[in-house]
């Protein structure tokens, strides 16, 4: 597999003189493979933007370096390197019409007219645009502009492209729309995507890999599975979807499962994450979604346990049910509607909660 991006030992701090530096990113380093959809997952300010930024030569790294393709490109202009970006607001021209904005580019490059009218006609048509190249970016819709955006950034066959939060003007139904999209147009390209998002629901519909960050440091890297179902640490578990988090001391371990005491008494069996001993204390995280509400009467078949409904969220499609469990343990689960339409249980309702061990994990930190 041929490295794209090399970021190696990476820092970035702004006002480094001042009396208050700020470090954005601290002593970073992964690779991004080529022909990969990788995406840089975080908070607001956790450096993923400025990451960004230091790939495309709009900034410059304070500390260790970055490699494209095995070339060194610290010294390199923006305009020299192999790389286009695409914008949270796409910044055409409002003055051309949808294909000059995308030709602009080539023509900037010098290229033959006959090969600039010729790549513009194959962008639009990758992009489903290629029937409105006579209009004005205010005569298109969000959804429009932003494939003109990355039709014009696709023009010049980057090596790589950047995506910062491209998606995020546009509304709930047209995001979903364009989330395929725009992987299917990663793997018609070939080109290496590089996409920055605060939307974790993103990154797992498109990614191949993620990074996940958090205050200018890599949290974990890995496949979207590999984050959601196995993540590292408490910040990645909670950011990355709905999370129930337990703290508990561990008194028994056996082969993989570990016997932990919550609360006052309660006795939990988990998947034991590695490294850890008798005594230790660990917090074990459950998905809402790995649980199942059943009858009452179910509350003795292996893997259930009593509970009673405090309070109840409704979501429409599900509701969010949170039950309590005693001993001071609540816990949220999820439940859809019946086909009636009304929701199976009620508020202060006794019922049976059930999941697996295997369900239930020890955070390897």
């Amino acid at each position: 597999m041929t490295t794209a991006i090399d970021i190696r030992d990476v820092t970035k701090i702004y006002n480094p003189n001042s009396n208050q530096p700020v470090k954005a990113l601290d002593s970073v380093s992964l690779t991004i493979d080529d022909n990969e959809f990788f995406t840089l997952l975080g908070p607001s300010g956790c450096g993923k933007t400025t990451l960004l930024r230091l790939i495309a030569g709009f900034e410059q790294v304070s500390g260790g370096e970055i490699m494209l393709f095995d070339d060194e490109i610290e010294n390199l202009e923006p305009n020299r390197r192999p790389v286009n970006t695409v914008f949270q607001h796409y910044a055409l021209f409002p003055h051309m019409t949808v294909a000059e904005n995308v030709a602009f580019g080539l023509e900037r490059l010098k290229k033959p007219k006959a090969e600039v009218q010729t790549t513009v006609e194959r962008v639009l048509t990758l992009v489903k645009m290629k029937h409105l190249g006579d209009r004005h970016p205010n005569q298109l819709s969000g959804g429009q502009q932003q494939r003109v955006a990355l039709a014009r950034a696709l023009a010049p066959s980057p090596k790589v492209l950047l995506l910062d939060e491209p998606l995020s003007a546009l509304d709930l139904k047209l995001r979903q729309a364009m989330r395929e999209e725009l992987k299917q147009l990663q793997k018609e390209t070939g080109i290496t995507f590089v996409f920055v998002t605060h939307d974790q629901e993103e990154a797992l519909a498109m990614s191949d890999r993620i990074a996940v960050m958090s205050d200018g440091e890599v949290q974990q890297i890995g496949g979207p599975t590999d984050i959601y179902e196995h993540p590292v640490n408490r910040f990645v578990a909670d950011f990355i979807g709905d999370t129930n988090f337990l703290d508990g001391e561990i008194v028994d371990i056996k082969d993989d499962l570990v016997t932990c005491r919550i609360g006052s008494n309660s006795m939990y069996e988990a998947e034991n994450s590695g490294g850890h001993t008798v005594g230790d204390h660990v917090t074990l995280f459950l998905r809402p979604e790995k649980i199942t509400l059943s009858d009452a009467s179910d509350a003795n078949q292996p893997d259930n346990r009593p509970g009673k409904v405090a309070n109840i969220v409704y979501l429409g499609n599900q509701a969010a049910y949170t039950v309590d469990m005693g001993d001071g343990v609540e816990l949220v689960a999820q439940a859809r509607p019946r086909e009636d339409g009304k929701l199976p249980f009620a508020i202060d309702e006794p019922l049976a909660v059930g999941f697996s061990a295997r369900a239930l994990r020890v955070l390897v930190q």
